[in-house]
């Protein structure tokens, strides 16, 4: 559980009272107090916001990865060993962390990896983060989810956002966050490509909201809403590029000392734009002559003081995409050295469709079809549909039915279904959901289904 373990004890005849058994129709003492039933404790002595209640039950395994940090998962020697390599850096993460941000106050920092059909990279839970298997690639990269989630620790529980039209507060220090740990711990190069990452996420969600401005902004009016049919990375990627222009207006030592005094003060406590606004000028004085504070919280689109990252490895892969449009395939030479995040920058800069035979020469060379980094075998798919190579139809399948991850589901499905000419595509995509629904979380369901409505599937 998302909480301390105090016990694990039997059951005690009569504690049933304690939580109202007399309202059940059956004799609840006696399943309480059946052979062989156990009772675990745990405490939560640090106050939390509900959506952080969070406990799992399964036949679980766990490896050591540090001296705060077990790693749990399904009771199979290969997964945990594997999630054991992937998170093996999580320790220097957290004393990053905390150089940056203030103690860590939470004692633990434990990862439990769940079963494929959860539905987000990750979830925050205090004590005990929960992660989708998907994160596990093999070459630690799948640490930068851990990293978000461990900023999460500071920005989001300690501090948390008073509700989902706040929700930026949570998001957006958390990606400024993981962003500074992960420059630290991998290095620059790795954070910028991270950042440009996010910045080609963020004009794409641009595009996805050209009919509905407010889910561009970062302060958003949400009322009769569902949160999830407009979640996107706005919140993540804006709210990023927001406190970027902050930290580049008045540079790093003074913005480290503004973010530590801000958790300071707001620490177990949920608040507003509003009250970090103002908290904002308190302690920047001038900073609204400096930075138009009302743009960026409450302007739709993307201010035109955002900042595209600059490196020499971001323009190299930004260069290599563009010459694809000119039919160029890279070199082995020269990207001997990628790991997923280049490739996964390389493919979001393509263009949206190519000619089959170029998609088709792309694999050939790199097969990037069969990538066990989801991140990269999803982007490459959706350039393999919006193309019509048919040819990878069956991967495209294979990959719906085996993960349940929203972030890959919906552009997948959406690039089946949008857009004249589809037919057989809405029909493979309308029976792949019949196959696999059951396999999805019901939040996952019901993403699909929207897009299906949307469309007219």
């Amino acid at each position: 559980m998302a909480a301390r373990h105090e016990d694990r004890r039997p059951p005690v005849a009569g504690e049933t009272k304690a939580f109202g058994s007399s309202c059940f129709d059956f004799d609840y003492e006696s399943l309480w107090c059946a052979d062989g039933r156990v009772v675990e404790e745990f405490e939560m002595n640090q106050p939390v916001p509900p959506y952080l209640f969070a406990f799992a039950v399964g036949e679980l395994g766990f490896r050591e990865v540090g001296p705060r940090t077990r790693v749990y998962a399904e009771s199979v020697p290969s997964i945990l060993d594997a999630a054991a390599r992937e998170f093996a850096g999580t320790e220097e993460m957290i004393r990053q962390g905390e150089r940056l941000f203030g103690d860590y106050d939470w004692e633990r920092f434990d990862l439990l990896v769940l079963p494929p059909s959860f539905p987000y990279g990750g979830m925050e839970n205090p004590r005990m983060v929960f992660l989708t298997p998907t994160v596990i690639k093999g070459d630690a990269s799948g640490a930068q989810v851990v990293a978000h989630e461990l900023a999460h620790s500071w920005t989001g529980n300690l501090i948390t956002n008073k509700n989902n039209e706040h929700f930026w507060l949570n998001e957006g220090f958390t990606t400024y966050a993981e962003r500074r740990i992960v420059e630290v711990v991998q290095g620059e190069d790795r954070a910028v490509l991270n950042i440009g990452i996010g910045w080609r996420g963020l004009n794409e969600e641009m595009e996805r909201f050209k009919d509905n401005l407010e889910c561009t902004k970062l302060k958003t009016n949400q009322e009769g809403l569902d949160p999830d049919d407009v979640y996107s990375q706005v919140p993540y990627e804006k709210g990023f590029q927001f406190l970027w222009r902050i930290e580049r207006q008045i540079g790093r030592p003074a913005f480290d000392e503004f973010i530590k005094k801000y958790i300071a003060t707001f620490k177990f406590k949920s608040i507003d734009t509003e009250t970090f606004l103002n908290f904002l000028k308190e302690n920047v004085p001038g900073i609204e002559k400096q930075i138009d504070l009302e743009l960026w919280t409450e302007g739709t689109g993307i201010p035109p003081d955002a900042y595209e990252p600059v490196s020499s490895l971001y323009s190299k892969i930004v260069s290599l995409a563009n010459e694809f449009k000119l039919g160029k395939i890279p070199k082995e030479d020269e990207v001997a050295d990628w790991q997923g995040q280049e490739w996964e920058l390389y493919l979001e800069n393509l263009p949206k469709s190519a000619e089959a035979s170029q998609v088709l020469a792309l694999d050939e060379r790199y097969r990037l079809s069969e990538s066990k980094d989801y991140e990269v075998k999803v982007a490459f798919l959706q350039l393999a549909i919006s193309s019509s190579c048919k040819d990878y139809y069956g991967e495209v399948e294979k990959t719906l039915k085996e993960v349940g991850r929203m972030k890959y589901l919906r552009p997948l499905y959406i690039a089946l279904v949008q857009g004249a000419g589809k037919d057989e595509e809405k029909i493979l995509a309308k029976r792949v959901f019949a196959e696999a629904r059951d396999s999805y979380h019901p939040i996952a369901q019901g993403v699909v289904e929207s897009i299906f409505a949307k469309h007219g599937v």
